[in-house]
């Protein structure tokens, strides 16, 4: 939870034209998914970024962490933000970004990326100069501009920094990043940003993270950052709006516009003890914020690592956190986290609200996955009110020499709230987990994945193992329908 906890947690794509088809596996699913390859082999400069050595390993042509965001005006048109190049530790050496003008049905490289790192082409002039970047995050606005956040940092930690890139023709060109928040003061960290475009108030953008203060005493907090642009972007005020007691706070923030006005942080809060999954609310523009209307006690702290079904001592990385997605124009939203069971394995709990986020109904699991751990869910919904959960799970590892992953997806469309409504389909796989990248808290299959409704499909962008030993990961799109 604390930078040494989350220091425990962490460490152009070349685009290709055809379409393949991944049959479902669920027997009760409505159909196959349509799925396609964003990510080919690293297209950043030979040899960039900082060498090997000191426990420091690079993890070449590896392509992790995708998120995707659609334009609320055009929605055949999307834009997707990934890791390129993961280390073992903290991020990547670059960002990696793609578009589609046909609903997902094919991809093809941003013209050039977010100068979020020196790989990207940051430069102390431009306001990129850091080792790595990594938490890449984007959203789209009404004028149909892309805007992506980055967590950008020194190989060590020593300097963190939340920044932010404006694309004005929706992900294809990116200008030079703003800097919302540096410490290079080993003191502070700030981590894991989240961005979004306010639908119902164009010109208006919200940015969230959580920023770790260390007190010399030893004591820590953890307090919430928000800084808001009412210019399409261009131009950011920054403010601590959420703080919390010493030796407590949040990490994973996401704030969600409600069409009336009210503003949703979701989050997962930590003291030294207990742990929470937690949504607040603000009804005047994020200026002061409720107590929690969704506090749900977890049983884990971050970082706490998936076990391994063969038990061979290779686990995979736990950092996974809440998500919300509302339904537009509505005043229902949607939670979904991570949720560790009795026998330690994880699974995905969700609730609902149709109030705003005034009171949540009680968690039920929604995924399916009949043995072992269910991971990294992810949540969007349509304008209809159908809801898509996408997650990995391990239901067809066989072998102690390999971990076979599968993707999935459940939707429901009406009482989301029980259990027994949600329907699986199979959306690629098996493929071997054991070949992502190795970090010093388990293998990266990412903390999070996009996924968005297109208003008649939804579109999930993910990271897969190729098999391939020159180009081990790659980010794949979904798309499928209820």
């Amino acid at each position: 939870m604390k930078r040494r906890s989350r220091s425990a947690m962490v460490a152009a794509a070349i685009v290709f034209a055809f379409t393949f088809t991944v049959q479902s596996a669920s027997a009760d699913g409505p159909g196959p998914a349509r799925v396609v390859p964003v990510s080919g082999t690293s297209a950043l400069p030979p040899g960039c970024g900082l060498p090997e050595g000191d426990g420091y390993v690079l993890n070449p042509n590896t392509e992790v962490q995708p998120m995707v965001a659609r334009d609320p005006k055009r929605p055949w048109h999307l834009v997707t933000m990934y890791q390129q190049d993961r280390w073992n530790r903290y991020g990547g050496n670059g960002t990696a970004g793609a578009v589609s003008d046909d609903y997902g049905a094919t991809w093809r490289p941003s013209a050039d990326q977010p100068a979020f790192s020196r790989c990207d082409g940051g430069t102390a002039a431009n306001g990129g100069d850091y080792d790595v970047t990594t938490d890449h995050w984007v959203t789209m606005t009404p004028s149909g501009a892309a805007v992506a956040a980055s967590f950008s940092l020194s190989r060590t930690g020593e300097t963190t920094a939340i920044l932010v890139s404006r694309s004005g023709d929706g992900g294809v060109h990116w200008g030079a990043p703003v800097t919302l928040q540096r410490d290079d003061d080993p003191r502070f960290f700030n981590d894991r940003p989240a961005i979004t475009a306010d639908p119902y108030h164009p010109g208006t953008v919200y940015a969230v993270w959580d920023r770790v203060d260390t007190q010399a005493n030893g004591d820590w907090v953890q307090p919430v950052y928000l800084a808001k642009s009412t210019d399409d972007g261009r131009t950011w005020t920054t403010k601590k709006v959420y703080d919390f007691p010493a030796n407590s706070g949040v990490i994973g923030t996401e704030l969600v516009p409600m069409a009336d006005g009210t503003l949703l942080i979701g989050m997962h809060h930590e003291t030294t003890t207990t742990a929470a999954t937690q949504v607040v609310r603000s009804t005047d523009g994020g200026d002061t914020w409720s107590a929690p209307t969704l506090n749900v006690a977890a049983p884990f702290a971050v970082g706490t690592k998936i076990p391994d079904p063969d038990g061979s001592g290779d686990p995979v990385r736990n950092a996974t956190l809440p998500l919300l997605a509302a339904r537009p124009g509505g005043r229902t939203v949607n939670a979904v986290w991570q949720n560790q069971a009795a026998d330690g394995t994880f699974h995905v709990a969700y609730a609902r609200s149709a109030d705003n986020g005034k009171t949540w109904s009680a968690p039920v699991r929604v995924d399916r996955t009949p043995t072992g751990s269910a991971a990294v869910p992810a949540i969007a919904v349509s304008p209809g009110g159908t809801v898509a959960v996408t997650y990995y799970d391990f239901r067809n590892n066989t072998s102690a020499a390999t971990l076979p992953t599968d993707f999935w997806a459940v939707t429901c469309a009406a009482d989301c709230a029980k259990s027994g409504s949600w329907r699986e389909r199979h959306i690629e796989g098996p493929f071997d987990a054991r070949t992502v990248p190795s970090t010093s808290s388990g293998r990266m299959l990412g903390d999070y994945t996009g996924l968005v409704s297109t208003g008649s499909a939804f579109v999930a962008v993910y990271g897969v193992a190729t098999g391939q030993a020159a180009n081990p990961v790659d980010i794949h799109s979904a798309t499928f329908r209820d």
